[in-house]
């Protein structure tokens, strides 16, 4: 009797020490740098072929007055969020930041300032004036900064699309890293002109 229990005691022994290790190993922290190689990855998914204009200040399009519905509102329309993919994209975008021009997304683009869209698309004319000034545009994009899960496999974003006066809308996707690439898994519409 004592033979089977001094030969059962290591394996009892390693069992305990795998399930206590597996409680106590810390979460793993993706670097900034695996981020910023994300969040670049994801505003490459939605540029595809340049040259491509991009507001310099990230906008979320979450509500000043009423943030709380508008939370709400991203949460009913991407059913598969994570609350810390969430909690990221709120925290992310606490402020609104200017992207960086060294961003690397695969395509020619320039950041434009919202004054210097502003003084262009207060014009009667402006999707034209927009075209003359930055040649082979079509329009410009808006970005907010991209919340992301613990794995960096789920990812939301607000996209904004203006290709001309009365011709953009805005949306939060819900975004999902399968065989090493973003591909959207949820998309709610927010805005449409």
């Amino acid at each position: 009797m004592l033979n089977k229990f001094l030969k059962r005691t290591p394996l009892v022994l390693l069992a305990l020490n795998f399930i206590a290790c597996s409680f106590m190993t810390p979460k793993s922290v993706p670097s900034a740098a695996d981020i910023e190689r994300e969040e670049q990855a994801i505003y490459a998914f939605f540029t595809g072929d340049g040259p491509v204009l991009i507001m310099q200040e990230t906008n979320t399009n979450i509500s000043k007055d009423n943030p709380e519905q508008s939370i709400e509102y991203i949460k009913s329309g991407l059913k598969n969020i994570s609350q810390e993919t969430l909690d990221s994209y709120l925290d992310r975008n606490a402020q609104p930041t200017l992207l960086s021009p060294d961003m690397e997304l695969g395509t020619e683009y320039t950041l434009v300032t919202a004054d210097d869209l502003y003084e262009i698309t207060s014009q009667p004319n402006w999707g034209e004036l927009l075209s003359e000034k930055y040649q082979g545009t079509h329009g410009y994009i808006i970005f907010s900064r991209v919340g992301f899960n613990s794995t960096l496999d789920q990812a939301v974003v607000y996209v904004g699309s203006v290709a001309g006066p009365l011709m953009g809308a805005g949306f939060y996707y819900l975004m999902e890293k399968k065989n090493g690439d973003w591909v959207i898994k949820e998309q709610v519409n927010v805005w449409i002109s």
